[in-house]
Parts: structure tokens; C-alpha cells; sequence
């Protein structure tokens, strides 16, 4: 996991030279510059830069940001520079950087942070003293995530309130990041459980996914429906058939993937996901009443109809 590699290297000090880190999530990268930032930048003013290659931010030169790096640091064994967005690099400034990843200095930390998948920018003879860490987070990794900022926060969400706070929110790191700076100012030492963040998260929705999700395993129809119009003047079509799917897929982990598991998976439980999937087909060619029609078969399925 990549996560966990970057966490390595940074208790280690970040003893490389060069470090280049890619996400296609820009939150993950956000995240990795804070714990950069907390442990490189400790007032150190003179031995720690930010340059930014995307307009209109990009004021500096990169033939300067090479001299940089290449200054001995004042009082200090090494000096820090990160550079954010290389994916915006022109190709002369590009061959610059070349020039300077053939022969770092060995009293500068460069940290080059590129958004997108996993970037072929550089000559591929200049990166073997780079450090290339891809930042992803799985799907399945990320109520541990919650979990753990949460903690790091001063408060203690249950599970049931985490999947219920993604249910809403969706799977999107920054919103669920401000959602729990928002608990955060609650300051209280219990645990915060789905009744304590209802109003919080809500903004003055009664139901979301994962009441949806709890009405459909009870096979209340009439229930399943009533919500429906009112989680869908809160919520996007797409955004709920992704709750609804993450919902779906926290119920059947004990089956693993088809490679990793010798139990077989229920023909239901494809049966679901082959109706989500068809659903979410429908909706980006824009057909009408797609998820009362997916709700209308997930009941009936349910019922062994």
C-alpha cells in the first residue's frame, strides 16, 4: 500500500534525495505536503520552499529552483524544496529538472508532487535515485482512514457513524476531511454514533443511502419509496447510486475477490451488482427514473421474485 510506504520513508526522515509522489486523488498529495510540512518546516524559513509550476502561481524560474537546491543550506544539514503540479512542466524546464536529478545535491531534499497517474515526464536513466511513491487509497481503506484522522482529531466515530458519514457524503477524501473538522469542534470525549452526526451531516435531509440500504434488507417498499424523492432533492443521481454501491459492497466482504476465495459468492449477491452496474450505464446516457427502476428490481430480488 502506498500509504503505508510513504509513511515509512517519512519516519525514516526522508532520507532520500529526491522524492516524486503521484495521486490522481489531489487530497492524498495535499495530505502528504501537511506531514512534510510538520516534519521538515519546523521554522526553518530559510531551508524549506514551495514553488508552484501552475499558473498563475508559477513566478519562479526553474533554472532558479535548481540554484536553489543546489546552495548549501544555512545552519542546517539539508534544505527542503517541494515543487507542486510537475505535470506542468514545458519540456525545456523539464530537461532543466534532468539535468539536476543526474546529479542531486546531497545537502537538498526534493519532493516533486505530480497530479494524475503515474508520470513519464523524465528520462527513465535519470530516475534511479528517485523515490517514486504512488498515494491511492482503496475503497475499502477508507473507514480506517476516517478512523484513524478522526482519532487524530480528538474524537471517536463508530463504525456505524463512519458508513453512514460516506453514505452521505460519498467517498470524496476532502469533503469527508472538512466533515470531520466540523465533528472536531464538538469537543466532547464520547463516542460520536449515526443519532449525533444526523443533523451535522444531513443540512436538513431526513434520509440518505444508507437508510435506503436499510430499507430495501427489510423489504419495506413503501418505505424505500417515500424516501426516495426526498434523498433525491439532497443528492445527486450519481452520487447516490455510488452510496448505494458502496453500501451493497460493505455487506459481502467475507467472499473476498473470485482469485482470493474459495467460497463461492451467492448468484444474489452478482445479481446485485450486475443491477448497480446496468443502473449506472443508464444514468450516464441519461435515462429517466433509472434509480426507481434499479430500486424497484433490488426489492423484487430480495423478495426471490
Amino acid at each position: 500500500m502506498s500509504i503505508k510506504q510513504f509513511q515509512q520513508e517519512l519516519s525514516k526522515g526522508l532520507p532520500a534525495p529526491v522524492y516524486l509522489f503521484h495521486s490522481s486523488e489531489d487530497f492524498l498529495l495535499y495530505e502528504a505536503l501537511s506531514a512534510v510540512k510538520e516534519q521538515r518546516n519546523t521554522g526553518d524559513v530559510f531551508n524549506f520552499d514551495v514553488f508552484d509550476i501552475k499558473p498563475p502561481d508559477n513566478d519562479t524560474p526553474v533554472e532558479q529552483i535548481v540554484d536553489i537546491l543546489n546552495t548549501l543550506p544555512l545552519m542546517s544539514e539539508r534544505r527542503t524544496i517541494v515543487i507542486k503540479n510537475i505535470q506542468k512542466l514545458s519540456k525545456s524546464d523539464i530537461k532543466k529538472m534532468e539535468s539536476y536529478l543526474a546529479n542531486t545535491s546531497a545537502t537538498s531534499l526534493l519532493i516533486m508532487l505530480h497530479e494524475g497517474a503515474a508520470p513519464k515526464l523524465f528520462d527513465p536513466s535519470v530516475l534511479k535515485g528517485v523515490t517514486v511513491i504512488a498515494l491511492t487509497m482503496q475503497e475499502k481503506e477508507i473507514p480506517l482512514w476516517i478512523k484513524v484522522n478522526a482519532k487524530k482529531k480528538g474524537i471517536n466515530l463508530t463504525d456505524r457513524a463512519i458508513e453512514y458519514l460516506i453514505s452521505f457524503i460519498g467517498t470524496d477524501l476532502g469533503m469527508l476531511s472538512a466533515e470531520i473538522e466540523k465533528l472536531a469542534c464538538w469537543n466532547t470525549a464520547k463516542a460520536i454514533d449515526i443519532a449525533d452526526i444526523r443533523g451535522t451531516v444531513y443540512s436538513g435531509a431526513e434520509y440518505n443511502a444508507f437508510d435506503l440500504v436499510d430499507a430495501l434488507k427489510r423489504k419495506d417498499a413503501e418505505k424505500v419509496f417515500s424516501m426516495l424523492e426526498n434523498v433525491l432533492r439532497n443528492q445527486d443521481p450519481q452520487m447516490l447510486l455510488g452510496a448505494i454501491n458502496y453500501q451493497y459492497s460493505r455487506q459481502y466482504p467475507r467472499y473476498g475477490t473470485p482469485q482470493r476465495s474459495s467460497e463461492k459468492r451467492p448468484a444474489e449477491d452478482y445479481e446485485t451488482f450486475r443491477l448497480l452496474h446496468e443502473a449506472d450505464v443508464d444514468l450516464k446516457t441519461s435515462h429517466k427514473y433509472v434509480i426507481e427502476g434499479l430500486l424497484f428490481r433490488l426489492l423484487r430480488q430480495s423478495a426471490g421474485k
